[in-house]
């Protein structure tokens, strides 16, 4: 791979092992959506890069329109996972990122495995954080903190129609839940009209 951002790699240092300080070593050639996690407000710089040289990418964000004092509107993109973007790769690739590309400081580990493995999104996950985010029409929240969801639903009609997830309350709004697990659960939701999910 080209290296674009103008690192060189170590003549120490073998393709195959990674960042010998935290004792873990590429293994596997499965496609996976692996976790980036970039510099500040480098995301949608590090997914144009990536993209460019061939790895398909996803960065969790949203349109969302902004209203000026002047009334003009603009729709902006609202990144609703910050400093992390998604990789679809295999395993042995991730040094060949992080070598080339200065912004990608590392690769997120699952910090619930005993062994110091990478956190990836399953597949299930991402296609239900892709849909969610490309389909809400209300704002899209994330949060790792638990929720006292309630019992499980599917969207019937409206933008997220077909969507499963679970049924979560606060105030007087209703929202659907997804849980997404990369190293940590979290949960993201949005608002839907609860004449629009029915319980499985």
């Amino acid at each position: 791979m080209t290296n674009t951002e103008g690192k060189t790699e170590p003549a120490c240092m073998s393709p195959n092992v990674l960042h010998t300080d935290c004792g873990f070593a590429v293994s596997g050639a499965n496609m996976k959506w692996f976790i980036a996690e970039c510099k500040p407000t480098k995301e949608k710089m590090v997914r144009t890069l990536l993209q460019n040289v061939g790895y398909e990418v996803y960065l969790a964000s949203q349109s969302e329109t902004v209203v000026y004092k002047s009334r003009n509107r603009r729709v902006k993109e609202k990144i609703i996972i910050p400093g992390k973007v998604f990789v679809h790769t295999e395993e042995p690739k991730l040094m060949e990122i992080m070598l080339a590309f200065s912004s990608v400081w590392r690769f997120m580990l699952d910090r619930t495995a005993k062994d110091r493995r990478f956190a990836f999104v399953s597949e299930d996950d991402m296609q239900n954080l892709q849909y969610m985010l490309g389909s809400a029409s209300n704002p899209v929240l994330i949060t790792a903190d638990s929720l006292k969801v309630g019992q499980k639903v599917r969207v019937v009609r409206g933008a997220l129609a077909s969507l499963e997830g679970w049924y979560y309350k606060e105030g007087h709004a209703s929202f659907i839940v997804i849980k997404v697990t990369m190293g940590t659960s979290h949960y993201v939701y949005t608002e839907v009209p609860i004449e629009d999910i029915k319980p499985l």
